[in-house]
């Protein structure tokens, strides 16, 4: 449901991070030297992606940027690619499909970092008797992506996950947000917009300093593992991995392994219909229960995320808690406001909800405005056009086309509205879940999850 989604759509980055030193080799001319170079990158990639927007506006030209992202950047990691992927969140509205077949390559690279030696890391996180209790060690990664690397071991005769960083992520975060900040200003003269970023790029620098600090994970898991466990799933059960904290530093953490399909793998098992709405209806669960009762979300949505498994009853695992975010009740209030002024109010109401929360500016033209509201009511529609009974298909290709078209249509509109800053994790994972219910090839009738909205206990 990326409607919902409003101009998350600055679609225009990714990134990298600083070759690796070994301690005590952090002299400030090597600092400098792999700032400047990272620097220079993204300067050349705005130089060319901007010369492609001046020198053409059709679908050649985008297919063209798309490729210059992921050429550029596509062996490169850290921070900053990591805050790139956070602003590519509705590839769609910005790039035609044969773009966001290029740039999907970016998104789901794993990669063998020969820059992360685990040993090492292990020997400058652990202490020798934290070391005697890891055995069997597979030092060649089964998993990785833009923060780190996981890889398998046992303890105590038990399979455990090992997730290790990449080395110097921290000190990267700083200049590689500026760099971006930097670079995502000049596309957005290049394209006519005036738009205050500051806000946006705090909230993801905020984000990008948690995830580098494993400890933060492990407390975040340790939460909802206590939240799932606790809740009376209506559907099938989620669970999640246990955090082995006595084993867990900034810059290791170390899980208890759970097995299962990834969620691709489960669909291609042609799993019977009856199966498929109760992992449906359970996600769309767990998203509610996240953000309108708990006030905690786990804001990463990657479908890897999710594991599924039959036995000795149909449940899901979910996965990395890294970017888990908290939203106080009184933003939660606001917000379940807004979503009832879609459904009861004049346009002219939903657009002053939504620029007093932060949503639009109200500098932008007329047109511009009712766009938003045309494609904020078509977003909410699935919850509200079913008071006879009727399921909302997932897979229905007219809505997902008129999506599109008026996303794309809101986002040649806009000047002066930046991605909202507040909701773009939280969107993040609502688009996620709707395209993991996509892939489900559902109907649901979704009255139940719009009564649990309305009737959420929000100072729980």
């Amino acid at each position: 449901m990326n409607s919902i989604l409003v101009h998350s759509s600055m679609n225009y980055i990714k990134c990298q991070y600083p070759p690796a030193f070994t301690p005590g080799e952090l002299a400030m001319g090597s600092i400098f030297s792999s700032r400047l170079k990272r620097t220079l990158e993204l300067t050349k990639m705005a130089t060319k992606i901007g010369f492609k927007e001046l020198t053409s506006g059709d679908i050649q030209s985008r297919i063209e940027q798309a490729k210059i992202l992921t050429e550029s950047l596509g062996n490169l990691r850290g921070a900053a690619m990591k805050a790139g992927q956070l602003l590519s969140l509705d590839l769609d509205d910005y790039f035609p499909p044969e773009a966001i077949q290029i740039l999907s390559q970016l998104q789901n690279q794993a990669f063998d970092s020969p820059e992360l030696d685990l040993a090492q890391v292990l020997k400058a996180e652990l202490n020798h008797d934290q070391l005697l209790e890891l055995q069997n060690i597979n030092y060649k990664p089964f998993a990785a992506a833009s923060m780190g690397q996981v890889y398998k071991a046992t303890v105590a005769n038990k399979p455990i996950v090992i997730k290790a960083q990449y080395p110097h992520l921290e000190q990267s975060i700083e200049n590689d947000i500026k760099a971006l900040k930097r670079l995502m200003s000049t596309l957005c003269l290049l394209t006519g917009r005036s738009m205050n970023l500051d806000s946006l790029f705090a909230e993801i620098e905020e984000v990008l300093r948690q995830e580098v600090n494993y400890l933060n994970e492990a407390k975040a898991l340790s939460n909802f593992t206590e939240l799932f466990d606790s809740h009376d799933w209506k559907h099938a059960r989620i669970k999640t991995p246990k955090p082995l904290n006595r084993l867990s530093t900034n810059k290791v953490l170390c899980l208890t392994y759970e097995h299962g399909l990834t969620l691709k793998e489960w669909i291609d098992t042609r799993p019977p219909v009856e199966k498929r709405e109760l992992i449906a209806k359970s996600m769309l669960e767990l998203y509610v229960m996240e953000f309108f009762v708990w006030g905690f979300v786990q804001t990463d949505p990657n479908p890897g995320n999710f594991l599924i498994r039959e036995a000795p009853e149909l449940e899901i695992v979910a996965l990395d808690f890294g970017a888990s975010r908290h939203y106080p009740p009184e933003f939660r209030k606001n917000y379940i406001e807004l979503l009832r002024s879609i459904r009861s109010t004049s346009p002219e109401k939903i657009v002053t909800t939504a620029i007093e929360f932060g949503l639009l500016d109200s500098r932008e033209s007329e047109d511009a405005k009712m766009v938003f509201v045309e494609l904020l009511k078509l977003g909410m529609s699935p919850f509200f056009q079913n008071a006879n009974g009727r399921k909302f298909d997932f897979k229905n290709d007219k809505f997902v086309k008129e999506n599109a078209r008026l996303s794309r249509q809101l986002v040649q509109s806009l000047k002066y509205s930046p991605p909202p800053h507040k909701l773009i994790f939280l969107h993040r994972k609502l688009g996620g879940v709707f395209a993991a219910l996509r892939k489900l090839e559902v109907e649901l009738d979704l009255r139940e999850y719009w009564e649990q909205i309305e009737t959420a206990n929000i100072n729980a």
